[in-house]
């Protein structure tokens, strides 16, 4: 985001635009349920190298 602030803008207005940016930033998402490992996959080590091997 980039606010532009001209040189003879108040220190009043600076503050509102300000604070109107904080107002309207995206709500941060939570991320925690992706934490942890996959269910119903093999052992991870042969995953690995099946997947590798399919490259060939």
């Amino acid at each position: 985001m980039v606010l532009v602030i001209k040189k003879n803008t108040t220190a009043e207005e600076v503050r509102s635009i300000l604070r109107k940016s904080r107002s309207s930033r995206r709500k941060k998402s939570n991320i925690a349920s992706f934490f942890g490992k996959l269910p119903g996959i093999e052992d991870g080590l042969k995953y690995q190298k099946r997947v590798r091997n399919e490259w060939k």
